[in-house]
């Protein structure tokens, strides 16, 4: 019975310890936890910052579709225009274009984005006749063909109008920039050797030209002997150039 006694006057001042703690954390919130505790319960409604960041291709969406060469290219078709475009003419036009950088792409003296006076300082010391084609530095002109010349590196706009290609000055036109060079590379003319950004260049690049400049690019799907993977390689650049 002394023991029961005792042990209530104990158990009330428990309660009455836990009552006070109850009452002082209601009126002192506790202070936000630290990064390095980091417990499942604080923040478990939120979101990650990471999902919660802006897209910047949200800007893309729209509602209504633009023509075919106005849209904004991804992918593969990224990789396949100049670094810099005016507002195409038509679907045609596009197509022409696209095709025709990449088949740039595989000639080897295609430079990209490249300014007349780094032009000029890479052919300063070339042999006369020694060509590169760069993207334009004009708005409204898609290539550059620069040179060196008997006067030294020079620049000419490579004109695109009505599916034609023509130098700037020039009323000769030719369905493609490849017959365009085919043309001003025969014995007649000025141009004489490409420049490069491979030096040397591999093998398989100078058999492909030698083969085209042989058999001819219209007979690349007709003769016998070829593997689809050799007549994909060849169709990518069937010039001689």
């Amino acid at each position: 019975m002394v023991r029961a006694k005792l042990d209530k006057p104990v158990e009330q001042n428990q309660k009455d310890k836990c009552a006070a703690e109850t009452q002082r954390q209601s009126q002192h919130p506790e202070e936000p936890v630290s990064p390095k505790q980091k417990p499942e319960s604080v923040g478990s409604d939120r979101q990650p910052l990471t999902e919660r960041k802006f897209d910047p291709l949200q800007w893309n969406s729209r509602e209504e579709e633009p023509e075919p060469w106005f849209q904004l290219m991804t992918g593969g078709d990224a990789d396949s225009l100049p670094t810099h475009l005016r507002p195409f003419c038509s679907q045609a036009e596009y197509e022409l274009v696209k095709s025709t950088y990449q088949q740039l792409q595989q000639s080897g003296f295609y430079w990209g984005p490249m300014t007349m006076e780094e032009a000029h300082e890479i052919l300063t010391h070339s042999l006369v006749g020694t060509f590169l084609i760069r993207d334009s530095g004009q708005p409204d002109v898609f290539f550059t063909l620069s040179y060196q010349s008997e006067d030294g590196p020079t620049s000419v706009r490579v004109q695109l109008t009505d599916l034609l290609f023509s130098l700037h000055g020039s009323q000769k036109k030719y369905p493609s920039l490849f017959a365009l060079l085919t043309y001003y590379t025969s014995s007649s003319c000025k141009l004489t050797v490409p420049y490069r950004r491979q030096r040397p260049e591999k093998l398989k690049q100078t058999c492909r030209r030698a083969f085209v400049r042989t058999y001819g690019a219209e007979n690349i799907g007709s003769l016998p002997g070829l593997t689809h993977q050799v007549r994909n390689y060849l169709h990518a650049y069937p010039h001689s150039t």
